[in-house]
């Protein structure tokens, strides 16, 4: 089983990223405007306000928007220019980083990674298909000083994170927990091919107060169960950040109170919760935006961005001589 341990000097690799380095709380100047926190105007509900917005007798959803976006329909290509002109504001902020440098021990280190970035790759739902493609090319042209590429995994990129970290010769189940759907796959070949199986929308697995909790979580890897024909070991990445193992105590997102749920969530999903649905061990439990940053590796600094529900950011493995140049 693996674990991330967080490491004593704040600058050391790999940085194990906590609730300080949110990029949904940083704050962010548009045009001109007031500073407002980054996910208000990058997030999936900000692409929602947009679309109304600019085109207002249209019905489509954020999901519909991205199926069917056409960058020479003029609604669509004015969203596109609203939209990064905001992603590139967001990117421009933190890659300056002054908000984090002037923070604890830990945004200082993290401030410097930021201004030592080279690259910064997108993925998550919101770059899939042809928005995507065009979100990069407008990026290209406001961002000259990185290099900026888009996953071609757009909302599978954590599953192919974790199943291309994790290289199983055997099949591996690879399940992403993200703020609104579960994504579930089975990785084959050395992780070099995700099956997908059927998602899951959160909102059906919430409690009362709005949280996914223990016993949610042991009801969805029972139904994931139903789907694999055999007992296998599983993967997991989660939208909560993680110190080692287990979730950091704060109030964020709907993961963050199984802090408050086992002593260690990393070995209660190994001991109990994954051998009680019929599963075999844990893998990985990895924060959701560090997984996908798993599925690429730079002999610099790069950066991954996710874009969705809310922002996500993860660390980039440093390519080293011993991985062959893979």
């Amino acid at each position: 089983m693996t674990q991330r341990a967080t490491p004593i000097d704040p600058i050391a690799r790999p940085l194990t990223l906590t609730p300080e380095a949110s990029l949904n709380r940083l704050p962010v100047s548009v045009g001109g405007s007031d500073a407002r926190p980054a996910r208000h105007w990058v997030s999936a509900q900000a692409l929602h306000s947009l679309l109304l917005h600019e085109n207002p007798d249209d019905d489509r959803s954020v999901r519909g928007f991205l199926q069917s976006f056409d960058p020479t329909r003029p609604g669509d290509a004015r969203i596109l220019a609203k939209y990064s002109e905001r992603l590139a504001s967001v990117l421009t902020t933190a890659l300056s980083a002054d908000h984090w440098l002037a923070g604890s021990p830990f945004q200082q280190g993290y401030a410097q990674l930021w201004r030592s970035c080279e690259t910064v790759v997108l993925g998550g739902g919101l770059t899939s298909g042809e928005f995507g493609q065009a979100l990069a090319k407008q990026l290209e042209i406001r961002l000259k000083t990185i290099s900026l590429l888009v996953s071609p995994w757009g909302g599978q990129t954590g599953m192919v994170g974790l199943a291309q970290h994790l290289r199983s010769a055997n099949d591996l189940v690879v399940m992403d927990f993200g703020a609104t759907g579960i994504k579930r796959g089975i990785a084959r070949y050395h992780g070099n091919k995700v099956q997908s199986l059927p998602e899951l929308t959160v909102d059906h697995w919430l409690d009362d107060d709005g949280l996914f909790r223990a016993n949610a979580f042991r009801q969805v890897l029972n139904d994931t169960r139903t789907l694999v024909d055999r007992s296998l070991p599983v993967a997991i990445s989660l939208a909560c950040y993680l110190n080692e193992g287990h979730p950091f105590d704060y109030r964020s997102g709907v993961y963050h109170r199984l802090f408050e749920d086992c002593d260690h969530l990393a070995t209660e999903l190994n001991e109990h919760w994954l051998p009680e649905a019929g599963f075999d061990s844990l893998a990985l439990l990895e924060h959701d935006s560090t997984a996908a940053a798993l599925a690429f590796r730079f002999p610099h600094t790069a950066i991954m961005v996710t874009l969705g529900t809310g922002l996500g950011v993860g660390l980039c493995p440093v390519q080293t001589e011993s991985d062959g140049g893979e």
